[in-house]
């Protein structure tokens, strides 16, 4: 897919007009920079509560897809979750170590390895995801239900405007 610098408002016929210039910029106040120190308290959370089970933040997103059937294809996956395929190898074999998911070869393409839950990992998954669920009530905690769903709109418009660095 080509990259498309052009963002969603632009899209949309709306001028751009920048929020952040060389005069109000501050490195560690900006919506990125708070997006990026936020990303790295929830996995440190997360690895909180995932960790009493044996597992941890960066092994989550694995297990979740797997869980849920979205991406079945080891190399969809890497492409998913943005990791190279060293990484996620070494994340497989430890998921396979803990017996929680298996690799299996596709009968048509050698080259295609599938990734499916064992019965050890349908019985841990809910533990998992209610691990992750705690997270993300402590984050959202004092919120409304409006505000959590207005912040939910604001998260996947800017997450739209960065479609072009996809």
């Amino acid at each position: 897919m080509a990259a498309n610098p052009r963002t969603l408002a632009q899209r949309r016929g709306a001028a751009p007009k920048p929020y952040y210039t060389a005069e109000t910029y501050s490195a560690d106040d900006s919506v990125g920079y708070l997006i990026g120190a936020l990303r790295t308290r929830m996995s440190r959370a997360l690895d909180l509560g995932l960790r009493k089970h044996g597992f941890t933040a960066a092994q989550w997103p694995i297990i979740r897809a797997v869980a849920d059937g979205e991406t079945p294809i080891a190399a969809d996956l890497c492409r998913r979750l943005d990791y190279d395929t060293g990484s996620m190898t070494r994340m497989l074999n430890r998921l396979e170590e803990k017996g929680v998911i298996v690799r299996e070869g596709d009968r048509d393409d050698r080259r295609v390895v599938r990734l499916r839950m064992t019965a050890a990992g349908r019985r841990m998954y809910p533990k998992l995801r209610d691990a992750a669920i705690e997270m993300l009530n402590r984050l959202v905690e004092g919120f409304e239900a409006e505000e959590v769903q207005d912040l939910h709109r604001q998260l996947l418009r800017m997450y739209s405007n960065m479609e072009y660095a996809a």
